[in-house]
């Protein structure tokens, strides 16, 4: 039986989640080392600018979702 293509707005998806996981951890060390406060301040905006990324990125899958019928 032939593999069925991935999703690719899923496949995004957990692309993006890593990519989240990734930039969560660098924070959290940037955050707990003195001095470096300004460096998790950056993080933290490329974390807010993935999670908006996320965010219209879930609205397509749901879309596409609605769009086969689930």
């Amino acid at each position: 039986m032939p593999k069925q293509p991935a999703d690719p707005l899923r496949a995004r998806l957990l692309e993006l989640v890593e990519e989240i996981e990734q930039h969560t951890a660098q924070m959290r060390d940037f955050a707990v080392s003195p001095g470096n406060s300004w460096l998790a301040k950056g993080e933290l905006q490329t974390l807010n600018t993935l999670l908006s990324d996320m965010e219209s990125l879930l609205e397509d899958i749901k879309q596409a979702d609605y769009e086969s019928g689930y």
